[in-house]
Parts: C-alpha cells; structure tokens; sequence
C-alpha cells in the first residue's frame, strides 16, 4: 500500500463482539491515506476470523501466538507504514474526526506526540457523564504523582509521529493493565506533546477488565514506578517519596475497598504513612 500517512494498530484477544466496530470506526475517519493494523494475539474465539472479513485493501491482520497486549501492539509498531502512528483498543472506537484533529494539532504545534479527552462509554458504547480530560500541565509529574489523569485512554487516545518509535519506544511486555501508563511515561519523558482539546473517541467499560484485577495492578504499579525511578523520571527526592507514598496508598486502597483483603491492605498503608504522615488524615478506603 503507497502513501500511508497514519498507521492505526488493534490489539485483539478474545476481541469477537466488538472488534468490527473498532475497525469501522478507524476507515470512517475523515483522513483515508491510513491503514489498520489488527494484531490477533492468539485469540480463542472468533477475533481472527473477524479481521479477515474485511476486504479493505487498507487493512493488514497479523496473526501472533499470545503474548500480551504490549507484544501486540510492539508486532503491530514494528511493520506500520505511516508517518503518524495511533493505537485503539479492539473494544473501543474514534469518532470520525479523531486522525484528522491530532494529526492537525501535532503538525501545527510542532510537536512529537498528542492525545485528547476521551469519553467513558457503556457496553453499547454510549457515553457516560462528562468527558475524561487530559492533563494540559506536564504528563509525566500528573501520571507518577497519582493526582489528576494524565492522559486518559491513553490506548486509544494517543497519536505520535514516528520518530518516536524509531528512537526506540515500545511497549513494555512485563506490564499489563500499566503498559498505556509506561508508554505515556517514556513519550512524555523524552518528546514534546500537547493536549487536544476535544474528546473525539470512546472507550468501552467492560465488566471484566484487567483494571479490576487488584493482584495484577499491585504488580504493574510496583514495577512501573521502580522503573520510572530507574529512568530518573521523579526528578528530586521529595517528589519521589510523594508519588511512592501515593501509589503503595492506591494498592492498600485497592485491597482494603475492593478486595476487602486487610492483610494485603494494611502493609502498603504503612509504607505510605512512613514516606508520607499526612495520609494518615486520608480515609483508608480512598486510593
């Protein structure tokens, strides 16, 4: 396929119900010098048999062993054609100005990445209450601090040129439900970015998703801030004791209110209090 301007890759496991509304929405967009990228990551259902059925030229499909959302979407980095690369999650959809906007945002502000609001939406995909707005201060102190939402969806909401991955961004495979967080973290740490201000996709809250596994998020939130610490991301000491504070507080949180699990619970109660006395004033069961 020639004259590809913007890549869009779809990760997909287990993505049979909604996977054809994802891919319609990215060949309904008002730019249509795209492709699709669909990484079936060795899904057991129907997903594979789904991306087939579209006879888009501008659709490729790569079927993969299973290996995780973060080997998905690296399968899918590693073969776009585009000068812009976006990312949608199979269960979510863009509205059909969404490429246009960020790339005209990204080009015209001089810079190497973008993401806009986004709108949390139910099973059938309606919106639900206001828009959840990005962040139009510095990323990376707003994801690591644990105060505000940085970039909200960030897998299907970011939109970056692709410099970025050429210099070497990836998503991490050690990381499940904070692998968005990681790559809004190693985008923001290293390239210039702005904020648009429109909310032009949709993402789908689903019963069973992994933000709903406490032992899972205890896990990735542990390694994603020993890595950002790793990488130098918190800056100065103060800040980093604020932000471990503030995450080992989540993860008690986290079991305490929704697990009820108060022997997982209490330990990261009291490292947070040891970096931080002031959350002793904060109600356990807030994150």
């Amino acid at each position: 396929m020639n004259n590809v301007r913007i890549s869009v890759i779809i990760p997909a496991y287990n993505a049979e119900p909604w996977l054809a509304e994802a891919v319609r929405s990215v060949l309904d967009q008002t730019v249509a010098d795209l492709e699709v990228i669909v990484v079936n990551d060795g899904s057991k259902d129907g997903t594979l048999a789904v991306a087939r059925s579209f006879t888009d030229p501008r659709i490729t499909v790569i079927d993969k062993p299973n290996g995780g959302v973060s080997t998905a979407r690296n399968a899918g980095i590693d073969v776009a054609k585009g000068t812009y690369i976006a990312f949608l999650d199979a269960d979510d959809k863009m509205w059909p100005a969404n490429l246009e906007a960020k790339v005209a945002a990204l080009e015209s502000g001089g810079v190497d990445w973008v993401y806009g609001d986004i709108w949390r939406c139910d099973a059938e995909m309606q919106p639900m209450g206001e828009a959840e707005r990005g962040t139009d201060g510095d990323v990376v102190r707003t994801i690591l601090s644990g105060r505000g939402i940085g970039v909200p969806g960030i897998s299907s909401n970011v939109l970056a040129h692709r410099r970025c991955f050429d210099a070497g961004v990836r998503f991490d495979p050690n990381l499940s439900n904070s692998a968005d967080q990681d790559i809004a973290l190693s985008l923001g740490g290293s390239f210039k970015y702005v904020r648009v201000p429109l909310a032009l996709s949709g993402y789908r809250v689903l019963s069973g998703s992994m933000s709903r596994n406490i032992a899972l998020y205890e896990k990735d939130h542990l390694y994603l801030f020993q890595k950002a610490k790793k990488n130098g991301l918190f800056g100065d000491a103060a800040f980093q004791r604020f932000c471990f504070a503030n995450a080992y507080w989540a993860i008690g949180g986290s079991w305490w209110k929704n697990a009820a699990n108060r022997k997982k619970a209490i330990p990261y109660f009291v490292k947070a209090i040891l970096l931080r006395p002031a959350l002793l004033l904060r109600p356990f069961t807030r994150g």
